[in-house]
């Protein structure tokens, strides 16, 4: 019978190895690396005792992983990921837990979200018969970085410069004010901002700030693997302020993202993006070249 234990970080390569056997078996392609797992330990808004749960067999091999994470600021909701390796008998014990303690955080009158991968067909039945429906989609889309690429055309009067570290809580209040307006946004703090994009294994030197005078305009935080997967480069974050907007400086970013990656040797590019975005991100992304492989769908009840 598997068992639930709460997990450090040197368990940080068993949780990427059951989010990756998982994601192999899904889509052939593998999503988390062990350092990247390691950063979640830093993050302030997880409390390891409280919030995250490795699911063993006997042999305390890893079957499964779930955290239940919140708004930076507290509030009433809580959001589930919860993945179980193919053929685990781990689902309904990391659900449970799950859901306990995700009833918990959100408390009574509070909202549950599980974000569920679109193959995931146990976990999408055992959430249908528990009364929670699918209300959002997102997808990942990717494009290939071979041939001749498209330079950008930056929009006249800005300034794509590189990120500066003591330009970080400028970047950061820059970022947030951009996907204010977004579905599902949350703020959150600079710390926890910090602790994921500053970390030791991110390499910044791929960013790009653009700026208008003192003001940041937009802003591309772009990461050197999708996972373990290093031939893949990966678009963390795309913002573009309102002010800026409409004026083709997303798709200037994108376009230096793209060479960026090329110039590592990256066979490809990819990023997620909600798939009702207001802001036409989904037809941008198109536009340039990039196509959808994968969906994932937020379940929601209230508890």
């Amino acid at each position: 019978m598997p068992e639930l234990v709460v997990p450090g970080v040197d368990d940080a390569a068993r949780i990427a190895a059951v989010i990756n056997a998982r994601s192999q078996a899904f889509h052939g392609v593998t999503e988390e690396s062990a350092e990247g797992v390691a950063r979640w330990f830093a993050l302030p808004s997880l409390d390891p005792a409280s919030d995250m749960r490795l699911a063993v067999d006997a042999d305390g091999e890893p079957l499964g992983y779930a955290d239940v994470g919140g708004p930076d600021g507290g509030g009433p909701k809580a959001s589930v990921d919860l993945r179980t390796g193919p053929g685990a008998n781990a689902l309904q014990l990391l659900f449970a837990w799950a859901e306990a303690r995700a009833a918990e955080r959100a408390g009574a009158g509070g909202v549950v979200q599980f974000f569920v991968d679109q193959k995931d067909m146990a976990l999408r039945e055992v959430l249908a018969g528990e009364g929670y429906a699918s209300i959002r989609s997102s997808y990942e889309m990717e494009r290939g970085l071979e041939g001749q690429l498209e330079s950008p055309a930056w929009p006249d009067g800005l300034d794509p410069r590189a990120f500066a570290v003591e330009d970080a809580e400028t970047v950061f209040a820059a970022q947030e004010e951009a996907f204010a307006d977004h579905w599902g946004f949350e703020p959150a703090t600079f710390e926890s901002w910090r602790a994921y994009n500053l970390a030791e294994t991110e390499d910044p030197s791929l960013w790009r700030i653009v700026w208008d005078g003192d003001q940041v305009a937009g802003l591309c935080v772009n990461r050197p693997a999708r996972g373990e997967d290093t031939t893949v480069g990966w678009v963390g974050s795309l913002a573009v302020r309102r002010p800026w907007r409409r004026r083709g400086l997303g798709e200037a970013l994108l376009r230096d993202a793209f060479l960026r990656f090329a110039e590592r040797g990256k066979r490809s590019a990819g990023l997620g993006v909600d798939a009702e975005n207001t802001t036409g991100a989904v037809a941008l992304y198109e536009r340039v070249g990039m196509h959808v492989v994968r969906r994932s769908d937020t379940w929601e009840r209230t508890v």
